[in-house]
Parts: C-alpha cells; structure tokens; sequence
C-alpha cells in the first residue's frame, strides 16, 4: 500500500499571491493547475458490515478491472477497522459557468461521468525519532472509477454521504517529483448530502457559485508531499528515507518562507466508531 510522506503548514489569506509566487518559482512549474473539488465523506452506518462486500464479484469479473489491487487493500482495512473515505470528483468546469452565469448551476452530464476518485488516508504514523519531527506519513488508497460505477460499488458495500464540501486548490509539482498544494476548503453545502447513487429522474447536483461562498476560515493549508509506492517491498526503508531527505531539502530552502509545523496526528484521524450519531 503507498505511503503519503508530508509536511504542512498555514498560509494567512492576506500572503497567497506571494505564496503562490515563491512557489511558482521555486518549483518553476508552468502551468499551475486551479482546481476546484467536489469532496464527500462516505461511511457505513451499519458497522456489522465489514471489508468490501462486492470484492468478490470484481475478482470474477472479465476482464478484472485495473482498479482490483487497490480494492484488495481496501476490502482487508475495512475488514479490520471503519474509516471515513472520501469521494472526490474535479467540478472546476462547472464552477467556471456557474461563478459565470452568477447563480448554480446543475452539475454537468460530462462531470457526472468523470472518473471520481475514492480515498482512503490512514491514521497518522506516530511520532519516530528516524522521521524528521515536522514530517508526517500515513497509508492511502486511491481508486479511480467512472462516477456512476464507482458510487454504485460503495452504496452496494453499504456507504452513504454523510456531509460534502467544495475545496479549492493550487498545484505545482518539482523536479523531485513533489507535489506542493495550497488548499482551503469552502463551508459544508447547504443542502442534504445528495445519494450516493442518483435515480433517473433525480436532479442533476446543483454546483455553486464560489465567489458567493465562504472558506473556513481566513487562511489556506500547504502540503508538499511525496507518494512512496510500496513494491518492492525491499526496498520500502530506503524509498521512505529518500522521501524524508527531499522533505527535509525543501524545508531548508523554504526557510523563512514558509514555517513548517508539528501537527497532533489525532487532527487527521479518519477511525470511524459510529459513536457520534
């Protein structure tokens, strides 16, 4: 399973034209990508159900999809522990024509397409003397699925929305093959989460004019990470060392910049009991 290895710090709203400046000429990266994101958070009300149930029926299916190791993965967390997933789908286009026309828009038939992408982010590593102190690393899982296939897979393994959220991005990528992401997020949508699934004669999702929106709160998050591929697994140690050294070059350039932090991992953790509702 890849490890996301990162650091993180807060870039007040007042500095992002000059944080996005020094990235962009630290990095050198043309062009930069704005992106916005559609983000749910799906779990599973009944906690009797565990793994993936449908993983069966991928494994027999012919052809396999591309996509079976991850679900593999998935299906042998889940089996163990709940964690809230997140269903990520790109709606920058939609956002575009709606901050056009000034009011929402439906989503279009093109986005309802799109690949979507579930994630799984593991709890935080705890703290290690090997790992620099303001470097964090947890397990993840990406699958990318058509939308309506992959939103059919997680209601039919007992998932429903339990709130969504449009985040706002920035990305660069060096030469190190780092990604750096200046990232906020927009209030919880006002309406009910739609259905995973939607019927035929269901809406399409309204999606909103952002500059009638308002962030969290008055500052964006940077992340500049690293994804380390777990195969060979032989080599594992020396991949996340390697990791760790680009991180730790990064924080050095940047210093007096940007000021990297030390974050409680407890503020990451996507464990899910059922005991909150």
């Amino acid at each position: 399973m890849p490890v996301e290895v990162f650091l993180i710090t807060v870039v007040p709203s007042a500095d992002t034209t000059k944080a996005r400046s020094v990235l962009h000429g630290y990095t050198e990266t043309r062009p930069v990508t704005h992106r916005f994101t559609r983000v749910r958070h799906v779990r599973r009300l009944d906690q009797s159900i565990r793994g993936i149930p449908i993983l069966r029926s991928l494994q027999s299916s012919n052809p396999k999809p591309d996509s079976l190791p991850q679900w593999q993965d998935l299906h042998s967390t889940l089996s163990r522990q709940q964690y809230m997933l997140t269903e990520r789908v790109d709606v920058t286009q939609d956002v575009e024509a709606a901050m056009a026309a000034g009011q929402p828009v439906p989503m279009s038939e093109q986005t309802q397409k799109f690949e979507r992408i579930l994630r799984f982010d593991d709890f935080p590593d705890p703290p290690n003397p090997r790992v620099p102190k303001t470097v964090m690393q947890r397990k993840q899982i990406d699958i990318g699925e058509p939308g309506p296939l992959l939103e059919q897979h997680m209601a039919d393994s007992g998932f429903s929305v339990a709130n969504e959220y449009v985040e706002e991005t920035y990305h660069w990528w060096d030469n190190n093959n780092l990604e750096f992401v200046l990232w906020r997020q927009y209030n919880d949508l006002p309406n009910p989460p739609a259905p995973l699934v939607q019927v035929p004669d269901q809406a399409n999702w309204m999606v909103p004019d952002m500059s009638k929106m308002e962030p969290v709160a008055p500052f964006w998050m940077l992340y500049v990470r690293a994804l380390v591929d777990a195969n060979p697994v032989d080599r594992m140690a020396e991949r996340m060392a390697e990791a760790h050294g680009r991180l730790g070059r990064v924080e050095k350039d940047l210093e007096g910049v940007f000021n990297f932090m030390v974050f409680d991992r407890r503020a990451l953790d996507t464990r899910y009991t059922g005991e909150d509702e």
